[in-house]
């Protein structure tokens, strides 16, 4: 019997493409397709699928706070999240809200459709190169922690040595916005350095 499985990505190209790539595949049974989180738990609560695959950064509600949904209300439904960035922290975050499988969307297909079988068949699945950045991060004494997305713009802004108002004018917000942000982050990540903030940056994967 094919795996019931549900996607859901707000950029309409890429997941169409996906849907075809998934609909292809003899064990696989695409159910449904949404936009945003929050058609994503409805269609979750609705279908009950085998797998949901979501994005990490999605409109209405992330794939984390689907995952934490999915968990709370002890449904079946394992969970597969796909994000632009291979960022060791954000993997650590998933795997605390309960998501099996994560996978970088540079990756292949092929990948993907390796992470929804053996999620399917119970077990977990880290794209490699995520996987041997937590394994570092968390073999590092700093503690990873989950940051938004505009926080990691800023982390990964600072530790390629941009001052505040460079950031600013990248991030098009003020300089003592960017200012309160350094403040955050600093008593967030425990960091008091720009040197402990690179190597920060390096570990989770924010820079190149």
């Amino acid at each position: 019997m094919p795996l019931g499985v549900i996607l859901a990505d707000d950029h309409t190209i890429f997941r169409q493409g996906l849907a075809a790539l998934l609909g292809a595949e003899p064990d696989i049974a695409l159910l449904a397709q949404a936009a945003d989180g929050e058609a994503a738990w409805h269609l979750i609560q609705t279908h009950r699928p085998d797998i949901a695959i979501l994005d990490l950064a999605m409109p209405q509600a992330t794939g984390i706070e689907v995952a934490r949904r999915v968990r709370a209300t002890a449904l079946d439904t394992r969970v597969v999240l796909l994000t632009m960035h291979d960022d060791a922290a954000a993997a650590l975050q998933a795997q605390e809200a309960g998501v099996s499988g994560f996978v970088v969307k540079d990756n292949s297909f092929e990948e993907l459709a390796l992470a929804v079988r053996a999620v399917a068949a119970g077990g977990t699945f880290v794209t490699p190169a995520v996987r041997a950045k937590l394994n570092a991060l968390q073999r590092s004494r700093m503690k990873p922690v989950a940051l938004t997305p505009r926080e990691r713009e800023v982390v990964r802004l600072i530790a390629e040595g941009k001052s505040s108002k460079e950031i600013g004018r990248v991030l098009a917000i003020s300089p003592r916005t960017v200012d309160t942000y350094r403040d955050r982050l600093r008593d967030k990540l425990g960091l008091h350095s720009v040197a402990e903030l690179v190597l920060y940056a390096v570990q989770c994967g924010m820079l190149g």
